[in-house]
């Protein structure tokens, strides 16, 4: 088996990019990836496990950056609590409203 099947947010962070296409303030940009990662952090392994395969499609991170192609992104959306996340798993990018609690972000 390939790759790393115990999620490590860290290196999660340290391999993900993210694109806005909300067009707010850099202020709600950063307070909104805290969330997203906070989110993370608190997910039980076979949760986090369940969030890689749904944004990549591989159920591990592999064993080295190198093994990563393409990088794994995110593009935060528009703002909007009713819609759910998707994920483009071709290209490894998981698409995220931009919530306007944490709260939603977590159900």
């Amino acid at each position: 088996l390939n790759g790393v099947g115990d999620i490590n947010v860290q290196t999660l962070i340290s391999y993900t990019s993210f694109n806005d296409e909300s067009q707010e303030s850099p202020e709600m940009l950063v307070t909104f990836k805290r969330w997203l990662w906070s989110v993370i952090e608190k997910m039980s392994p076979l949760e986090r496990q369940d969030l890689v395969y749904f944004w990549t499609g591989s159920p591990a991170l592999p064993a080295s950056e190198e093994g990563f192609q393409p990088m794994p992104s995110v593009t935060i959306r528009p703002a909007d609590d009713s819609h759910l996340p998707s994920a483009n798993t071709c290209i490894s990018r998981l698409y995220i409203p931009l919530y306007s609690r944490k709260q939603i972000l977590k159900a």
